[in-house]
């Protein structure tokens, strides 16, 4: 098994959604305090989650959608509560003994395609025997797994846990990050059209000293891969890749964020991004932090904190309301305390 809560994070589609209605996506349950600087609003949007992973918004009505990950199920909230997939397998990431398990996975990710296509990934597989599902029922497609790329290596048990996925401009590709072991990690690529997954870049390959790649996003062309690094270590990193060399063109440290899981690029903010640390501890939610960081090209990373009290932030993305949406583990993981938070005035 990792070291590290890998699956507990991702990001699909970060920014706002194209055309989507400007307005309220989900019912206010009331004011949260998450340490916010004073400009900032924050809302409890949805609870009762079972280590929630992602966060998403379904094209033409906006509505927000949450991977339930522990409970196995998809959820769209639109003012009411629905069921988009269900039934969906569960493991636990960590078994420390044969009555100690920490820390229940199942769907990582839902990627909308279209107004009713969309793709979840499977996390609560074994290793090697995880897949990304297309939509649902009779009309489901299921994507090939990914065998050890060291058939040798113990440590290396086949691609899974594919997390923050981004879809290509052109609709045909996604990418996703994946861990199939700590020594070597990858991004994959999923033809949208054929469901051929494949794997893309190997970050050890290509010189990246940090591991474990949370969430991939699409900017100037190229693939930028952020990566929480070792548990509980100041290693967070952000690596902008060339798409075609899939060598690395400019990297950005972080310093002060730990366990870096999600990423959103701010609407009308050149190369400006909100950043949710989950300060990530394997036995207790800790507080995370949200961050403003600027990321231009060739320079140092600028990282402002806005918030350090959220309850193990993994995943973020702005909503058609302009808002952002932050999933969260809760006061404790593997219950059903995992919240979304909505929170105004990011700019």
């Amino acid at each position: 098994m990792r070291t590290k809560l890998i699956p507990l994070a991702a990001l699909a589609l970060a920014g706002c959604v194209a055309n989507a209605p400007q307005k309220t996506i989900a019912p206010d349950l009331g004011p949260v305090d998450v340490g916010a600087v004073e400009q900032l609003k924050t809302t409890l949007i949805a609870r009762n989650l079972s280590n929630p992973t992602h966060v998403s918004f379904r094209p033409g009505d906006g509505a927000l959608t949450v991977c339930d990950s522990a409970n196995g199920r998809v959820l769209v909230i639109d003012g009411k509560t629905s069921i988009l997939r269900d039934g969906m397998q569960t493991e636990y990431w960590k078994k420390i003994s044969p009555t100690e398990n920490y820390y229940k996975i199942g769907p990582l990710f839902c990627l909308w395609l279209g107004e009713s296509n969309y793709a979840v990934g499977d996390g609560g597989g074994a290793d090697g025997s995880e897949v990304v599902i297309f939509n649902s029922g009779k009309n489901a497609f299921w994507t090939n797994s990914l065998a050890p790329t060291q058939p040798d290596n113990k440590l290396d048990l086949g691609e899974g846990n594919f997390v923050g996925p981004v879809l290509s401009k052109d609709g045909k590709t996604i990418y996703a990050a994946s861990h199939g072991n700590d020594a070597k990690s990858w991004i994959v690529s999923i033809d949208v059209q054929t469901r051929k997954l494949e794997h893309f870049l190997s970050s050890d390959e290509a010189g990246v000293e940090v591991n474990a790649p949370m969430q991939c996003l699409i900017v100037r062309g190229r693939l930028l891969v952020l990566y929480s690094g070792a548990g509980g270590k100041d290693d967070s990193r952000v690596v902008e890749y060339d798409m075609k060399s899939k060598r690395p063109v400019d990297q950005w440290a972080l310093p002060g964020l730990v366990d870096a899981m999600g990423i959103a690029p701010i609407p009308g903010r050149p190369d400006e991004y909100a950043v949710v640390d989950n300060n990530w501890d394997l036995t207790s939610v800790k507080k995370g932090k949200l961050a403003r960081v600027k990321l231009a090209p060739g320079k140092a990373a600028e990282i402002k904190v806005l918030a350090d009290k959220l309850r193990g932030p993994v995943h973020c993305a702005f909503g058609p309301d302009g808002r952002l949406y932050v999933a969260c583990l809760g006061e404790m993981f593997d219950g059903n305390q995992g919240e979304v938070i909505a929170i105004e005035g990011i700019k």
